[in-house]
């Protein structure tokens, strides 16, 4: 772990402690001075493409045969998007209490979406009328006390005088709900609620599942649990939240037909809008090949035509309000076509992301006039409930109160296919399964070989005894350009070469006495690059919560609704890397190492076992068990930046290491989903039979075995 302390430290140490030599690249080129977003704005382009694509599509309809046709399959194309839903288990529901509050009836209820996993809500009700009610189902915003805020208890309890059941639910992460809490601290040890829905839903990707799943799955069952009751008439149910409550409140009003009204509030814009401001946001709000699968915000409310629906937005939102005016227009001929001609509407108010009095009352008026139901719509002032008497469970938390997490959900989804790859790698090694797995690593990582490169230009040149760096930058002109040092020993010939890609940058081992110093003085052309989001191309960290040396959420969601994975775009930048290197006349094409440190370690890895001009691979404290991560309800978010979107349904790591075999592979200080030494044996076992099969040999070492690490790699390099 040694190897590790060292990288970090790298990382944080300013520039001014590699003063002996000026190693930047890009220092003063003004075509590159943002080139920390070059990654970010790369994903953004190829999600503008398929954005236009959907829109050229949109442009042609024209009928309501044709509306028809591609509302069901939006319908279709979201269930996939989702992931996988439960089955329906019982509910086992009980109003815990009841009391009276100016003029309403509060039911505290307790219930369960899935086996043993608690959800906390309340029914307000007006208290003098009686018989079937219509119900609006609230779900609340990213609010650490859930629907208990001052400002939503005053949207509830508003709708319920007007004359409307409201049942308010907990979301996961908020309220009583909270997934990761510490009883000691009383507090969630992971963060706020995004930080608890991204930190979950990261986990859940792999199995191709979303947060956005698991939210929606618990107002289905708050649906479910309102056909329960004699009070209310589920033909009048309508669901309205703001914030990330107006992303469920969309959710639920398309993907479940017994929704009669909808007004998601602060939340609709378009993809092209949210790329070119805030970015993709928590796990949440992100579904599965979103966008590569010609889905955009306006095909949630297409999904639910010609049903009514309200979309509320304030002027200086951070969703885009251009976004959802654009939006909006764009699915009103499917409104029309379909038989909704004023189904369809939108309101704005000039504020920030908040709700405002005059927008309240117009929902408050939207579903009064859905509803049937008559009175005046202008707010009242009623005061707030206290928190204490909104409390549902004994303790004020779920997980206190005997509730399962999360993770449990989580580990038992995703037990079946880590089992299955198991068996998969303990049975005989076969070259159809390591085809397969081939296929499966392409598709779902996103990679894609490229070797055609723009240009590479110089950009300067040190001279050290006995051999010179060249700063250089490769595809200069390409949308991801990769700052390179190249190391060359000044004996001429055909060399054998070396790339070398880390998590703390090219700059982090290219200091004299550094190893790639003890590399080119062996006789090896060294070939360093920053990968996109590492290095002088750190990614911007505006946005929602970093992960990983200034790489955002916004990044990995991003590339996960284009239908890539962060993994597969930067092997795919090593194989331009390696392309650069094999068309020079000094090195030995036959004979190109690639070593990684740290993090890097996956996207080589998927690098080499597609770019046979890769003849053997050096992985360093590389994560190597995507299991792990699901398995464990804590994990080392800096491996997050690794996870490939659904990639447990198919392979795992060291599958990629059986696909290796041919070719040799040195894997030194391996670590699992929480940054721990995995077993060298665990390790050999999986994989030695394929490399025995092909004669290659994979080799691990334990960094209690390796000792200096310079020494090791040269004395394997020399074999």
């Amino acid at each position: 772990m040694k190897r590790t302390l060292v990288l970090l430290v790298l990382m944080i140490l300013p520039a001014m402690v590699f003063a002996q030599d000026d190693l930047n690249v890009m220092t003063n080129w003004r075509m590159y001075s943002d080139i920390e977003n070059a990654l970010y704005k790369s994903i953004a382009e190829e999600a503008y493409g398929m954005l236009d694509s959907r829109e050229d599509r949109l442009s042609l309809m024209r009928t309501r045969a044709t509306w028809e046709l591609y509302r069901n399959n939006v319908r279709r194309k979201l269930a996939d998007a989702f992931g996988p839903m439960p089955e329906k288990t019982p509910l086992n529901a009980r109003i815990v209490n009841t009391f009276e509050h100016e003029g309403l009836t509060v039911e505290n209820i307790l219930f369960e979406s899935r086996p043993g996993f608690y959800v906390t809500s309340a029914l307000f009700r007006p208290s003098n009328k009686s018989g079937k009610l219509p119900v609006v189902v609230y779900v609340c915003g990213h609010s650490a006390n859930g629907y208990r805020l001052e400002g939503y208890q005053n949207v509830i309890m508003n709708l319920a005088h007007k004359g409307m059941a409201v049942l308010a639910v907990d979301p996961m992460g908020q309220g009583e709900r909270l997934q990761y809490y510490d009883p000691e601290q009383k507090k969630s040890v992971v963060g706020g609620p995004t930080r608890e829905h991204s930190y979950a839903g990261l986990q859940y990707l792999l199995t191709g599942r979303t947060m956005a799943m698991a939210r929606l799955w618990d107002g289905i069952c708050a649906i479910d649990y309102l056909h329960t009751r004699d009070d209310i008439d589920t033909s009048r149910i309508g669901v309205h939240g703001r914030s990330g409550g107006g992303t469920m409140s969309t959710y639920l009003g398309a993907m479940d037909e017994r929704i009669m009204a909808a007004a998601p509030e602060c939340y609709i814009t378009s993809f092209r809008r949210l790329f070119q401001t805030i970015g993709p946001q928590d796990a949440e709000q992100n579904l599965l090949s979103q966008i590569a699968t010609s889905l955009d915000h306006g095909d949630f409310l297409i999904a639910r035509a010609p049903k009514p629906t309200l979309v509320v937005t304030t002027a200086n939102d951070i969703f885009s309000l251009q976004g959802a005016r654009e939006t909006v227009e764009q699915v009103r001929p499917a409104f029309e076509s379909l038989g909704g001609i004023d189904a369809i509407n939108m309101i704005e108010d000039e504020a920030p992301h908040q709700s405002t009095k005059p927008n309240r009352e117009r929902v408050y008026a939207f579903f009064m006039k859905t509803f049937g139901v008559r009175g005046d719509s202008s707010e009242r002032e009623i005061p707030v409930i206290d928190t204490e008497k909104l409390t549902v469970t004994k303790t004020g938390q779920v997980l206190t109160s005997g509730s399962k997490n999360i993770h449990d959900l989580i580990a038992a989804d995703s037990k079946p296919y880590i089992d299955s790859l198991e068996r998969l790698r303990a049975g005989e090694f076969s070259q159809m399964r390591s085809n397969s797995i081939l296929k499966d690593a392409r598709t779902l990582s996103g990679y894609r070989q490229e070797t055609e490169l723009s240009e590479t230009i110089t950009t300067g040149r040190i001279k050290r005894d006995g051999y010179t760096i060249e700063k250089i930058i490769i595809d200069s002109k390409g949308q991801l350009p990769v700052p390179a040092l190249l190391f060359r020993p000044d004996s001429g010939g055909k060399h054998p070469a070396i790339l070398s890609v880390s998590q703390a940058g090219k700059n982090a081992d290219s200091l004299e006495g550094g190893i790639h110093e003890s590399l080119v003085r062996e006789g090896y052309i060294v070939l360093a690059c920053d990968l996109p989001g590492f290095g002088e191309m750190t990614a911007n960290t505006q946005g929602n919560d970093s992960i990983i040396n200034g790489v955002s959420f916004n990044i990995v969601f991003g590339a996960q609704l284009i239908g890539r994975s962060t993994t597969g775009i930067l092997a795919s930048a090593i194989s331009k890397t390696v392309s650069c290197l094999a068309a020079r006349k000094d090195v030995d094409a036959n004979s190109i190492t690639a070593i990684s440190m740290g993090i890097c370690g996956p996207s080589l890895l998927h690098a080499a076992v597609f770019d046979t001009a890769i003849s053997r691979t050096i992985l360093v404290d590389s994560p190597l068990s995507w299991s792990s991560i699901a398995e464990n309800r804590f994990y080392d978010q800096n491996i997050a930046y690794t996870i490939v979107p659904s990639a447990l349904t198919a392979y795992d790591l060291p599958d990629l290491v059986q696909a290796h075999a041919g070719r040799d592979i040195l894997i030194i200080g391996p670590q699992d989903g929480t940054g721990t030494e995995i077993s060298s044996r665990d390790i050999i076992v999986q994989t030695r039979d394929a490399h025995t099969s092909l004669g290659s040999h994979v080799s691990v070492v334990s960094h209690q075995d390796s000792g200096d690490l310079t020494a090791t790699l040269l004395s394997w390099l020399a074999k």
